[in-house]
């Protein structure tokens, strides 16, 4: 599109500076993101509480962006997506509702591409900034159409977080099939009821001509629906859901994770505090909806003697970008970054982050950070290294960190904290005690540094007061084994997924589930898979399963070394594990094509197969590939 026909769709909303003869093809709200091709981008310089946009215009010029817009740029990127999308006159679907949109979108995505050349939002960008970038996509498809053999249709996801929200996108979408994915209570600061937040939602299908909403919030039947909406028969719907969405899945329990949040509250003191870990994409949960489901959880909470009034306190994640996407989820919980980058300083106080101060360098950079946003008082949180020796201060550290704090008011500790590094083994545990009582001398040194320092001003003595420094140390296993030295705050991390240093029974919160292909019988003799190296001594029942290395199915589960579970029966996995498939012997299983296997779940505990694998829980749950689909549920 010509700068001139954008000027003319944005009108008189914002400045647009530019040649009116320049090719426009991509738009820009993050300068970070430059792509390839900047003389053919629009930068949209978007004022917020925390930034201006219109200070990364010099940097974005020398980088070759000849256009830009300034003035209200978000309403001025909505006016050009609502302007492509008048142009547009195939099928568009818009998808909206609290959890479940993303899983629904690309679920579509999968059973139409064969048949459609689909247009979708990338991620999970359903904002007021995301729907219009979505949106540009569209920006030309008419011209091409006759260039492309399928129809073309749109898929785009809206989210809102306050009445009024639904209706600006609602002019940008314009869906012509609606759909309601589960609504609940994620936002519900900002509206009055439920019932309110739902009417506002149902804003986005004013102009729909079908709205399809499965009461069981079932996202395959939701999907089955669409595809009669659009004329497919029963038998090719079934085919495709079976073989399409129902192939490798990841099956995240809520609920269960809600209960084993619980069960570790209960060990706590009603005024101890808890920060749940949802880095490294919550252990492979999906940082967003676990992290979404712990505040939703918050809502619900109530402690008979509870002076915090919350199931959880704060979230932690390892770098920014992390906490970044929590914030755009409407994750509203104080959130601490355990690995800050220098070069995410910015991202990190835009986005009221929290970071972890582990050396002297680490703290002068986010002081100066601090200080050049003209802010006081941030909150970041002190490591100690007492015996794991991978970051943090040690004691002869104190004295020059509480000189630093002292005489400066850009940032406040919010807590000091350390790592354990063996308290789930019996053997270390007169190491983890030492590591305890060497925490505890260097935060109590700390603490009273802090608030006791000679000539301390009247201001800072009343802040420290009102703030004081939190102290924690125990991990998972150390809330079962420790629960005396649980300080201030906890850290509950694998926990989380139903795993118990002390012998109890949590719920187990993810299943990994696949399909079975195929079914052959395979003559005595004769090798299975790449290499050669299942070699049958008689004739098998061999099943073709669509997981493979690339899922996160490990390749050492080859020729025997793994095990499934299908029918009711163990079925060892036979050959080389592929790629993108694996082999198993069913036979005496009655096994069939599109028969449910599960790979790690109720019957097959992630203990187990990591006990197989020599290593940990932790890395089979983080080894999922982000290419399996993940289903949340509530029981």
């Amino acid at each position: 599109m010509k700068l001139k026909e954008i000027r003319q769709a944005i009108g008189s909303l914002a400045e647009v500076s530019g040649d009116d003869e320049l090719e426009i093809r991509h738009l820009l709200t993050d300068s970070r993101q430059l792509g390839a091709e900047p003389e053919k981008t629009l930068f949209f310089a978007i004022h917020t509480a925390t930034n201006d946009g219109a200070r990364y215009i010099p940097e974005l010029r020398e980088k070759g962006v000849q256009a830009f817009v300034k003035g209200d740029a978000v309403a001025a990127l909505q006016a050009l997506a609502a302007h492509v999308r008048e142009q547009f006159h195939g099928t568009v679907i818009g998808i909206t509702g609290s959890n479940g949109k993303t899983v629904v979108k690309e679920w579509l995505y999968q059973l139409l591409k064969d048949d459609y050349t689909v247009i979708r939002s990338p991620k999970s960008y359903n904002s007021q900034i995301g729907v219009p970038l979505s949106v540009w996509e569209l920006e030309g498809v008419e011209s091409r159409k006759s260039k492309v053999e399928r129809p073309i249709l749109a898929i785009f996801e809206a989210g809102i977080s306050q009445p009024g929200e639904m209706e600006k996108l609602e002019r940008i979408i314009r869906p012509t099939i609606g759909v309601i994915t589960y609504i609940g209570h994620e936002h519900d600061e900002n509206f009055a009821s439920l019932e309110q937040k739902r009417a506002e939602k149902m804003r986005l299908f004013v102009h729909s001509e079908q709205v399809i909403e499965d009461p069981t919030h079932q996202n395959v039947r939701t999907c089955a629906a669409v595809m009669r909406a659009l004329g497919y028969d029963e038998e090719t719907i079934n085919t495709r859901i079976l073989h399409q969405t129902h192939e490798t899945v990841l099956k995240v329990n809520l609920s269960a994770l809600v209960d084993n949040v619980r069960y570790f509250r209960s060990k706590l003191k009603p005024t101890t505090k808890l920060t749940c870990m949802v880095k490294a994409f919550a252990y492979g949960a999906g940082s967003v909806e676990v992290s979404r489901a712990l505040q939703k959880a918050n809502d619900s909470f109530v402690h008979r003697t509870s002076s915090n009034g919350t199931l959880v306190d704060y979230l932690a994640v390892a770098v920014a970008d992390e906490g970044v996407e929590l914030r755009r989820a409407g994750i509203t919980l104080p959130i601490i970054i355990m690995d800050p980058e220098v070069a995410a300083m910015d991202l990190i106080l835009e986005n009221n982050l929290e970071p972890n101060v582990y050396s002297h360098q680490s703290l002068k950079t986010v002081i100066a950070a601090v200080e050049a946003k003209g802010l006081e008082y941030y909150p970041i949180h002190i490591k100690i290294d007492s015996g794991m020796h991978r970051l943090g201060f040690y004691k002869e550290d104190m004295p020059w960190l509480i000189d630093r704090l002292t005489h400066q008011k850009a940032v406040r500790v919010a807590s000091v904290f350390s790592h354990l590094a063996g308290s789930d083994e019996p053997q270390f545990d007169d190491f983890t005690l030492s590591q305890i009582r060497y925490f505890d001398a260097c935060a109590e040194t700390l603490k009273s540094g802090l608030s006791g320092v000679a000539g301390l001003s009247a201001e800072r003595s009343v802040f420290c007061q009102a703030q004081p420094v939190l102290k924690h140390i125990l991990n998972s296993a150390g809330i079962e084994r420790f629960s005396d030295y649980q300080f201030d705050m906890c850290r509950l991390g694998i926990g989380l997924y139903g795993f118990s240093f002390a012998g109890a029974k949590l719920r187990n919160v993810c299943t990994l589930e696949t399909t079975i292909l195929s079914v052959k019988t395979v003559k005595a003799g004769e090798t299975i898979g790449y290499g050669r190296h299942t070699k049958l001594d008689e004739d098998r029942t061999i099943a073709v399963i669509p997981i493979g290395y690339a899922d996160g199915f490990d390749r050492r589960f080859s020729n025997y070394g793994g095990e499934v579970w299908v029918r009711g029966k163990r079925c060892p996995v036979v050959g080389n594990v592929c790629m993108d498939q694996a082999m198993i012997d069913v036979t005496g299983t009655d096994a069939r094509p599109g028969d449910l296997v599960e790979v790690f779940g109720e019957h097959l505990p992630l203990e187990e197969l990591a006990d197989k694998l020599g290593t940990i829980t932790y890395e089979i749950l983080t080894s999922v590939s982000r290419r399996v689909q993940r289903l949340y549920f509530y029981e």
